[in-house]
């Protein structure tokens, strides 16, 4: 495929960008003969960052911490999973109005659906624990939210425990590390980029 002045463009903003998306999306874009790039970027300001999507024409993009929340208050409109998780991580630009979705959800909903687990801890109560929580919500799966204060319980958990934060956890349990570069979260991450190329292409 050569790129041309049609050519859309698509990425994600974080304060430490990887390579994942790049070579999923670009992937699929050449798979399925679409004009299309994507770019992971560095950014440590999401408000800059939006104003530069909406210069360059940026067709969508995906947000990680710290701005799952911030990302909220520079969008026009949210999807409904969006209002009741209250975080997004993938926005979409249709010629400068913004529009954010929640596919995080989406990624640990049909991750977890070859199990059957009856509970499962989740450390931490940020976006991507709240993603959880609505995933787990839609699948009847009870659970209980260890933040910071209760922090030196985990020793004593029994079970299964989602790891929700950037914090490495030592346990002998069953653990569901989300973090991105962790094979589970790899595998995660892959599922709501499906949900994500979905619609960005409507596909």
């Amino acid at each position: 495929m050569q790129i041309n002045k049609d050519t859309k463009i698509y990425g994600s903003f974080s304060t430490n960008p990887g390579n994942n998306g790049c070579l999923f999306f670009n992937k699929k874009f050449q798979e399925n003969n679409i004009n299309a790039i994507y770019k992971s970027f560095y950014s440590d300001n999401i408000q800059k960052s939006i104003e530069a999507v909406k210069t360059l024409g940026i067709s969508g993009f995906a947000v990680s911490m710290p701005f799952k929340n911030e990302i909220l208050k520079y969008v026009d409109e949210i999807d409904p999973s969006v209002s009741l998780i209250g975080a997004a991580n993938t926005v979409t630009n249709n010629d400068g109005y913004l529009k954010a979705y929640n596919t995080d959800w989406v990624g640990v909903y049909n991750y977890l659906q070859p199990y059957h687990y009856d509970f499962i801890y989740i450390l931490g109560n940020g976006g991507f624990s709240k993603a959880i929580q609505f995933a787990l919500g839609k699948m009847n799966i009870p659970f209980y939210i260890i933040d910071r204060k209760e922090w030196n319980k985990i020793p004593e958990l029994k079970g299964v425990i989602f790891n929700a934060t950037p914090v490495d956890i030592i346990t002998n349990e069953i653990l569901i590390d989300g973090r991105p570069f962790t094979k589970q979260g790899k595998q995660i991450a892959l599922l709501q980029a499906e949900e994500q190329y979905k619609i960005y292409t409507n596909e």
